[in-house]
């Protein structure tokens, strides 16, 4: 329920959760039964023997306070949780935790260093951001310790390069809607890393690796400290890590490498039976060239060799619109794009807790990281789009004698200069200051104040200023010097331009290059305070047992502010035409939460609502009801509902104007492709998107056979007034078929072709998921292999059943589309060996076959609309050394080498989303505690 602002309802609300729930309580940040409320311990540096069984025993029916506040004992959470543990967490040795968490199957990477490169004027290239179900990073909220993150992005999204890998513990993955647990956001679900801020001693861990191809290396190291103090009634925590990937440079150094894309047949007729699209290798836009290209009118086709002497260009095979082209003399136009950015970051991490007395503990955080994305993302390329005169004087005579025996006193002009390379700068602070404990004779308190802010540097180095290069791409000789000018010079002497001959490609001065090329930036503060208090304990008995409740007030106020350089704001750049965004939100919550046994040990309710008053849009109301049945040790049946939201973030409302290049289809023009500049702004009128969200599951643990457990859920999330835009080319093509109130976002120029476009959001469209989950898993001792050794089997699944975006447009069903991350089947099958000090296994993640488009038909629409199924086989291992102070390990990703599957993406022909574009991959380390 979402309406307008009423202090009215806002009081009901509030009635509701402290009167009908009877009392509730937030529980602090949740954690498992091994929380920071224990007393300090030591941790062992790696699981073995009994402690990897209880390890290993936990699947996705465990006990687990995330996604519930009152869930525990000997009560199960109605929604699913995946728990990754320690051990797991351990043998996988990722260089990033986010690399690990992208192999689940209910996990979408599509927000890595290796996807999104090419999204310059975002802002954001290489961050590590997380996306549940394909729902994207919005609706996917992450925690830390059960608390909000500050984000690094105006849409709030956490960058996982940011955390403290070494200190996580576990990771706590709610695969549904808890949005009324922890507010808006946890529309897909929830990610909670859960830290070991009890660790006491010393330890530390350090690691080398790189590719088959001497790239991607890395060196990760990491230490932790933690002790007690006061005769045990404080305890003080530091970590510092560092971590340094060099990344991987361009796509065509691959020798998979084949830049392949979609393109329009050249032989289609519509009645000769040929399919209308076709898949080529190195697509190209056949109006740019590096040597400079004239691609229309009586010069068309022609280019310069290196000393500026024009001849044919070599535009390989176009298609049928002739905007596009296979082969020819460039080798893709994504070629250079970088397969992974090099990531650098470091991070501390702080804490400090003292027992104030027996009952309440009073504790404070504080946490710096910094990480530092840098990538290639694309040319500066001009497709037409500049122009040369026929007196340019460093244009050859032959040209130019061509030019006037045309009567063309100018000529369309396309040129690839240099690449763009973004640097990408985060820098987050975080301080927590809060009290836990006990009162009464089963109460909890926990009260907090935490501040985040993420500072967020971008700076994108070598980009044209297309306005500067316009004035020195006019190049005349000056009558009175007889020297080399910029016809601007000659009506302003001082106005500092520079010419510059492109014509051949190599003859570019240095005073040329540094007057047309740039960095363009960005300065953006990121600003996020929670103030929380919230109570749990057993409110009653009734004839089923004890009811635990949960009720909590939370503050929050999000804000956005920035800088950036002064070419931006005229849009001079090709790229990086960055605004500053300024804005607040904040946002006042009451939550209750109940967990109400209906039958002795068997049959249990749990309820929660959450009444949110956000400052633009009003008051929305979140709840949940679930329901669990153990009839016996073995089963465990369990069903929730849930209304979920996500209200509008700072870039939805309040995002000043993005500027970034995209290509569409000009329908005015026989489906031209062109190269426009869309601008996207926010939009104020926002309301909150809602989700209703379903599950239901069994959980088994048959006794008959011990060591297997296993859990199998069905979900389904709806979601209504879905927050979204107009894809470029539904604009384009309803403005086409005249519907007026969309042209008023297309901008055409003099001649009636697309030449850029405004993109607003709006709440419009309707977003759709079903799906299966699986996790299944085995233990059995092996000693007829060796004493004491045990095999542990764990396979987690997905079934995409639905994926489906709706607006008034269009209704389209994403699922089994291998193009993006809608893929229909994924696993990842793991099998450990244990035997004493000694460790070692190996992993296979399966993508199911798929298509490129449900919406074309093989053959008709496209030559070859299927993709296939592939696989990975991971290995990994470790030794503990005598004396359990050291540990050797090792892993290797994609062992056999499999090259990525060829996929019509448009860019370099591959989907780092859903495959494997690296190669075999090696890296070893070592553990230490003392």
């Amino acid at each position: 329920m979402i309406g307008n602002k009423s202090p009215h309802l806002l009081a009901r609300s509030i009635l509701l959760c402290l009167g009908g729930f009877a009392i509730g309580a937030h529980a602090a940040p949740p954690q498992p039964a091994s929380g920071p409320d224990e007393r300090p311990q030591k941790s062992p540096p790696a699981a073995s023997g009994q402690q990897a069984r209880e390890q290993a025993s936990v699947t996705l029916d465990a006990i687990s306070v995330t996604g519930s506040r009152v869930v525990g004992g000997d009560y199960e959470s109605p929604t699913p949780v995946t728990m990754i543990e320690f051990e797991q967490i351990e043998l996988a040795a990722p260089n990033n935790i986010a690399d690990y968490l992208n192999t689940l199957p209910s996990m979408v990477g599509d927000s890595t260093t290796m996807e999104g490169n090419n999204s310059i004027s975002a802002g954001a290239t290489g961050m590590n951001r997380l996306n549940l179900r394909g729902l994207g990073a919005d609706r996917t909220l992450v925690l830390v310790d059960g608390r909000r993150f500050v984000g690094s992005t105006l849409e709030g999204n956490v960058d996982i390069n940011g955390l403290p890998n070494g200190l996580i513990r576990s990771i706590d993955v709610v695969t549904g809607g808890a949005s009324s647990v922890y507010g808006s956001d946890a529309v897909a679900g929830v990610v909670n890393f859960v830290l070991d801020t009890r660790y006491t001693g010393l330890k530390g861990f350090a690691q080398v690796g790189q590719s088959r191809y001497h790239d991607d290396r890395q060196q990760n190291g990491g230490l932790t400290f933690g002790t007690p103090f006061a005769d045990g009634r404080g305890h003080f925590l530091l970590n510092a890590e560092y971590a340094h990937n060099s990344g991987v440079g361009a796509a065509r150094d691959r020798p998979w490498y084949g830049g392949h894309g979609i393109m329009t047949n050249p032989a289609w007729t519509p009645t000769n039976g040929e399919p209308y699209r076709i898949t080529v290798p190195f697509l190209n836009r056949p109006n740019e060239a590096s040597a400079g290209l004239i691609p229309s009118g009586p010069l068309k086709w022609t280019t310069f060799d290196a000393d500026g002497s024009p001849r044919q260009f070599d535009y390989g095979v176009l298609d049928l619109t002739g905007s596009a082209s296979s082969g020819g003399e460039v080798d893709g136009h994504f070629a250079t794009m970088s397969l992974k950015g090099a990531v650098e970051r470091h991070s501390l991490f702080a804490r400090g807790s003292f027992e104030i007395n027996d009952a309440f503990e009073a504790f404070a955080e504080a946490s710096h990281s910094r990480s530092v994305v840098n990538t290639n993302s694309s040319y500066n390329y001009y497709n037409g789009s500049l122009s040369i005169k026929s007196d340019n004087a460093y244009l050859d005579p032959r040209t130019r004698e061509a030019m006037v025996a045309a009567g063309a006193s100018s000529a369309p002009y396309g040129l690839l200069l240099g690449v763009a390379s973004p640097r990408v700068e985060v820098n987050t602070y975080r301080a927590v200051f809060g009290v836990n404990g006990s009162f009464g004779d089963n109460w909890t308190l926990d009260a907090y104040y935490q501040y985040g802010e993420s500072r967020l540097n971008t700076v994108v180095n070598n980009v044209t200023n297309t306005t500067r290069l316009g004035l020195a791409l006019d190049a005349v000789v000056d009558p009175a010097s007889n020297r080399i000018v910029c016809r601007s010079t000659l009506a302003d002497p001082g106005n500092g331009c520079v010419p510059i001959n492109t014509f051949g490609g190599a003859s570019l001065s240095e005073p040329a290059l540094d007057y047309v090329i740039g960095e363009p930036s960005f300065r953006q503060t990121m600003k996020q305070q929670v103030a929380s208090a919230s109570i749990q304990g057993e409110a009653f008995s009734t004839w089923a047992g004890p009811v635990m409740t949960a009720f909590g007030i939370e503050h929050r106020r999000e804000a956005v502010g920035g800088a950036v350089d002064d070419q931006g704001q005229p849009r001079q750049w090709l790229f990086g035409n960055f605004m500053a965004t300024h804005g607040e939100n904040r946002i006042n919550e009451v939550f209750s939460e109940m967990l109400m046994p209906l039958t002795e040990r068997s049959l249990a309710f749990n309820g929660a609502v959450r009444v949110a008053d956000y400052s633009y849009s009003g008051i929305a109301v979140t709840w949940k009801g679930g329901l669990t049945w153990q009839p016996n040790d073995s089963v465990l049946l369990r069903t929730v509902r849930s209304r979920d939201i996500r209200a509008p973030n700072l870039g939805n409302l309040y995002q000043a104007g993005l500027t970034q290049r995209q290509n569409v289809r000009d329908p005015w023009f026989n489906d031209t492709q062109r190269n426009i500049e869309r601008i996207s702004q926010g939009n104020l009128a926002l309301k909150p998107e809602v989700a209703d969200t379903s599950s239901i599951g069994l959980a088994l643990t048959p006794a008959r056979w011990p060591g297997v457990r296993g859990a199998i859920d069905y979900y389904q999330i709806e979601i209504k007034d879905a927050i979204a835009t107009l894809n470029d080319q539904q604009t384009v093509d309803r403005c086409h078929q005249g519907d007026t109130a969309v042209c008023s976002f297309v901008v055409r120029d003099g001649t009636g072709a697309v030449s850029g476009l405004i993109r607003t959001p709006i709440n419009i469209a309707k977003r759709t998921v079903r799906g299966v989950d699986m996790d299944v898993s085995y233990l059995q001792a092996v000693p007829f292999i060796a004493p004491g050794a045990e095999l542990d089997l764990r396979l987690v699944a997905s079934r995409l059943l639905e994926s489906r975006n709706e607006d008034p447009f269009s209704s389209i069903d994403y699922a089994d589309e291998n193009i993006a991350g809608s893929a229909k089947q994924r696993a990842l099958l793991t099998a450990t060996f244990r035997n004493g000090p000694l460790r070692f296994g190996a992993s296979a993640r399966f993508i199911g076959k798929g298509v490129l488009s449900n919406e074309w038909v093989d053959g008709v629409d496209i030559d070859d609309n299927t993709v296939p199924s592939t696989w990975y086989l991971g290995l990994f291992g470790s030794y503990h050394f005598p004396g359990d102070r050291l540990e050797a390990f090792f892993r290797v990703d994609n062992a056999l080498d499999r090259a990525p599957l060829v996929i019509g993406t448009n860019r370099n022909g591959i989907n780092p989303v859903l495959y494997d574009v690296i190669g075999r991959y090696a890296s070893v380390g070592v553990r230490f505690q003392f």
